[in-house]
């Protein structure tokens, strides 16, 4: 499904602002949610995954609200949706081979292949660090600016973004 012209557009906004940038332009964006990508994402283990423009997440992070509108976090979406500029401004082998060259070689650095280590090497790729700052700066961007007015309704709707 294609992110709603709502949450482009507030994604957009908080972009430009973030980047500093007044022309900056969200490329259009598709999220999937079925059964192939449930399959592949129980398989490795994440709650989302980004390949150029198209973000996967998993099935049970995306709800429906009582206008039958699907809906996500704001900060899995906006942490997702800086995967997909990182993609843009990299290009897909740049993004993708530099990510997993960082993974690896935050991995060889561990020096311990266990469950934590491999959390920590992913935890630590500079990719996933901007994600997460980028995420965490959209919740404080969109709190501010929508405050209490903010149009989203009871504790699960306070924190999601329309899909």
């Amino acid at each position: 499904m294609k992110l709603s012209k709502d949450s482009h557009r507030k994604l957009e906004e908080f972009f430009r602002f973030y980047y500093q940038d007044e022309n900056f332009k969200l490329p259009e964006i598709h999220f999937y949610c079925g059964k192939f990508t449930k399959v592949f994402i129980n398989l490795i283990k994440v709650h989302g995954i980004t390949f150029g423009r198209r973000i996967y997440i998993w099935p049970e992070l995306i709800f429906v609200d009582e206008e039958k509108r699907h809906r996500i976090s704001k900060k899995l979406a906006s942490h997702e949706v800086t995967h997909v500029l990182q993609y843009k401004k990299h290009g897909f082998p740049g993004f993708f081979y530099n990510y997993l060259k960082n993974y690896w070689g935050n991995l060889r650095n561990k020096k311990k292949w266990d469950l934590d280590s491999r959390h920590e090497a992913y935890c630590e790729i500079p990719f996933e660090v901007e994600a997460r700052d980028a995420a965490d700066k959209f919740c404080e961007w969109i709190k501010k600016r929508e405050g209490a007015e903010n149009g989203f309704g009871g504790q699960n709707e306070e924190n999601s973004q329309y899909l």
